[in-house]
């Protein structure tokens, strides 16, 4: 293995995370030192071990902290770093921290900036974009599905939170314009209740009320894990699911990566940028990219055909 001290850059969000998983994986087969630059969130779902090598993400709103920050990266001698973030201040802070190797996408007119800049695919599956920059460490870029590293005890805990559930639901959303109108998922809830199966509902403490209207509009027993559990928690429980119905949101991503069959409605999000359309998963479009005109019909069909063969 390679011994040069190699720093990933990513966003902090959920499903920047899911989508980074693959070029992670290969990075350290052949790297002995990666460190991540992420959020705390992203850095939880890509290691179950929190005391792998990390730094967290400064949002460099002003120069001052763009040259804190690059001074930070300066005395950790970092000698190649990977920049899945696409921001231009990413590509500054690690050309000002004198980082010799500096991978990353042509996004933002930074290339200058970069030893290595690659061309970014607006189209491309996200993952296989992240993998591209596989390419200039002379390490395999050919496309792989993001999976997800679980650890025993958290699938242990996972069943045990979900509590006989077999189907799981996402009824609200980070983006308004990402949200399956509640009663649309709803009506799908109580189909699938009528035969035989048993609900859980995942998302963040910010997302409760949307849980409630859920549960009352569905009227039958829900294992309620709103806000309840972490996002290695959520890991593990979401492992257990025969299905995951949502929008294109984290707890979706985290699903598709931890191997449980998905169905995603998205709204004005490119699905063919962010969408697992690959099986065991699903991947549907609104009508014009307005999520409001999705039908109850469609996301249960292919529930169905997911869950029964239908």
């Amino acid at each position: 293995m390679r011994d040069d001290r190699l720093l990933l850059s990513l966003k902090g969000y959920i499903g920047d995370a899911v989508m980074t998983a693959p070029l992670l994986n290969r990075l350290e087969a052949e790297f002995r030192h990666v460190t991540l630059l992420t959020a705390p969130v992203a850095r939880d779902v890509l290691r179950a071990d929190a005391s792998a090598p990390y730094l967290p993400l400064v949002k460099e709103r002003t120069p001052w902290l763009v040259v804190q920050q690059a001074i930070r990266l300066r005395k950790e001698r970092f000698r190649i770093v990977v920049l899945v973030n696409r921001s231009f201040r990413s590509a500054l802070v690690a050309r000002l921290a004198g980082i010799p190797v500096r991978v990353g996408h042509n996004s933002e007119g930074r290339a200058p900036l970069l030893t290595h800049a690659v061309p970014f695919d607006e189209e491309k599956f996200e993952a296989f974009c992240s993998l591209d920059l596989a390419s200039p460490l002379n390490l395999d870029p050919s496309p792989e599905r993001p999976r997800l590293h679980i650890q025993t005890a958290e699938r242990k805990v996972g069943s045990e939170m979900l509590d006989g559930a077999t189907v799981g639901f996402q009824p609200g959303a980070r983006f308004p314009k990402k949200q399956v109108p509640i009663p649309v998922l709803a009506e799908v809830a109580r189909s699938l209740i009528a035969r035989g199966h048993r609900l859980a509902l995942f998302g963040g403490p910010e997302e409760s009320a949307d849980a409630e209207a859920f549960s009352g509009i569905v009227g039958g027993e829900v294992v309620n894990l709103v806000g309840r559990c972490r996002i290695r928690e959520t890991i593990g429980t979401v492992s257990h699911l025969r299905l995951m119905i949502g929008s294109d949101t984290g707890v979706m991503h985290l699903a598709a990566g931890a191997g449980c069959p998905t169905v995603t409605v998205f709204g004005p999000t490119k699905a063919n940028k962010w969408g697992h359309d690959y099986e065991p998963h699903t991947v549907l479009r609104s009508e014009d990219g307005d999520i409001t005109r999705i039908r109850a019909e469609e996301i249960l069909g292919a529930a169905l055909a997911r869950l029964e063969g239908v």
